[in-house]
């Protein structure tokens, strides 16, 4: 395996963008009646709270939170299944998890699944796909041609953590190459050069980065610009304990000066105003609220994700809005603002039309759950998220339920409380009837994680 500078694999790789891809019907200028382009960046296990434009005042991310400011914040954005995987199953496929069986982790996409690089290339978008797969079946398995999917360019791993020496395999490789160089400055990078070379056509662009996924480890010109700050838990995690959060901040930091650099080069290549460009994530992270780790839980840490959309053509800049947006809904949303139809079998929501303004469609509920099968932190369970309560039973019954605008964090678990017994039979009913709905039906199993130690519960209005 070779290892090349950050210099050497843009070079490689940047000539390893196929050149059909630049000979695709030009446009002279951009026009108004010209199909958008998209560029879709991604986290790997960013949470929403995460966000200076989310009322976090301690972490610095001033490029999302002008990113907002000029675009579409939502602000109940959804993992579905929160965790790497099945989220990018959803994400390529607008499906759930049973309905494609990429229900947990490592598993691989089937191939007669209809996935969005193949719509939009069909379509005669140029494809690109920079970063993280994990959909190749076991993460140390080589990405093979078949897993590109209708991706004229890639840059891919399927699954690593090494985030200052990432390994990418080129197109139809036969073996990766190294690189050294912080993982999202390569990537960016590299998006950039994408955009500069397919400005004059259709494109979509996925970008795909690892932080700030663990281990929790970020550059020191990121962690410099936290030394001065202190900062705090959110009030669900038990004592008050910080671990890693400066670290995770950091990262995520340098996120934001990357999607400051791919902002730089739409402006530069002219095509800023005919670009959906989107920024979002596949999970959160517990971060110790509510004495838990990692992702693969129904609290809101874990499932509520960052979703920001700026598409100047068509949506109206400043919005803030309270949709619920399920990571199911991506997929078709994307496919509608380019005007490609959306296949039948997908069953997430095409919102392009509701983001525009032209629609009031919108979904009353996130469909929520996990599938443990040995992978992961998480037990077996299932969810539902509206914009005011929070549900979800596990294996051996009722788990959890909060309402969300009186305890947004969560300190007060009324699944047991008499009060709320009537409230807790309507969720459960509504949850079984989306299960049945939309044709899920795997058996629950697992166990619990240890009981853990909370703040003393909140006192919620009669």
């Amino acid at each position: 395996m070779k290892t090349l500078s950050r210099q050497q694999f843009l070079k490689t790789a940047s000539a390893a963008i196929p050149a059909a891809l630049v000979a695709r019907p030009a446009f002279s200028a951009p026009k108004a009646g010209r199909r958008p382009n998209i560029v879709f960046i991604f986290a790997d296990q960013m949470r929403a709270q995460a966000m200076g434009c989310m009322g976090n005042k301690e972490i610095i991310t001033p490029n999302l939170d002008r990113l907002a400011k000029d675009g579409l914040l939502v602000t109940n954005a959804i993992s579905a299944q929160p965790v790497c995987t099945p989220y990018r199953s959803h994400l390529m496929t607008g499906r759930y998890g049973h309905s494609t069986g990429v229900f947990h982790n490592d598993l691989r996409m089937p191939d007669n699944e209809t996935v969005i690089g193949e719509l939009m290339n069909q379509q005669g978008y140029a494809t690109g796909y920079i970063g993280k797969w994990h959909l190749a079946g076991n993460r140390d398995n080589p990405v093979d041609a078949k897993s590109r999917r209708g991706w004229d360019f890639w840059a891919v791993r399927n699954c690593s953590h090494q985030h200052s020496t990432p390994q990418y395999w080129l197109n139809d490789a036969t073996e990766p190459v190294k690189v050294s160089g912080w993982e999202p400055d390569v990537q960016t990078d590299l998006a950039m050069e994408f955009i500069k070379k397919n400005k004059q056509a259709p494109f979509c662009l996925f970008l795909s980065f690892g932080p700030p996924h663990n281990p929790y480890k970020a550059p020191e010109e990121y962690t410099a610009m936290y030394s001065d700050k202190k900062l705090t838990a959110r009030p669900n995690v038990p004592g008050g304990k910080t671990t890693n959060l400066l670290q995770y901040y950091a990262m995520t930091t340098s996120l934001d000066v990357c999607v400051g650099r791919v902002r730089t080069a739409l402006d530069e290549a002219g095509i800023a105003e005919d670009t959906v460009l989107v920024f979002t994530s596949d999970h959160g992270d517990m971060l110790g609220s509510q004495g838990h780790r990692l992702k693969q839980r129904p609290w809101e840490e874990s499932i509520h994700i960052p979703f920001i959309l700026r598409y100047p053509r068509k949506v109206q800049a400043g919005q803030r809005r309270d949709w619920i947006v399920s990571s199911v809904d991506v997929m078709p949303t994307l496919l509608g603002f380019c005007g490609i139809p959306v296949p039948p079998q997908v069953q997430g929501i095409d919102y392009s039309a509701t983001f525009a303004g032209e629609s009031d469609e919108e979904r009353d509920v996130a469909f929520l759950f996990n599938v443990n099968n040995g992978s992961g932190p998480g037990p077996d369970w299932r969810g539902i998220r509206t914009k005011e309560w929070s549900y979800a039973y596990h294996f051996d019954g009722d788990w959890v339920m909060y309402h969300l605008k009186h305890d947004p964090y969560q300190l007060n678990n009324l699944i047991d409380d008499p009060k709320y017994a009537a409230k807790k039979k309507e969720l459960r009913q509504q949850l079984d009837a989306l299960r049945t709905t939309l044709g899920e039906s795997i058996p629950l199993k697992g166990k619990l994680p240890a009981p853990i130690q909370l703040p003393a519960p909140i006192q919620l209005p009669a």
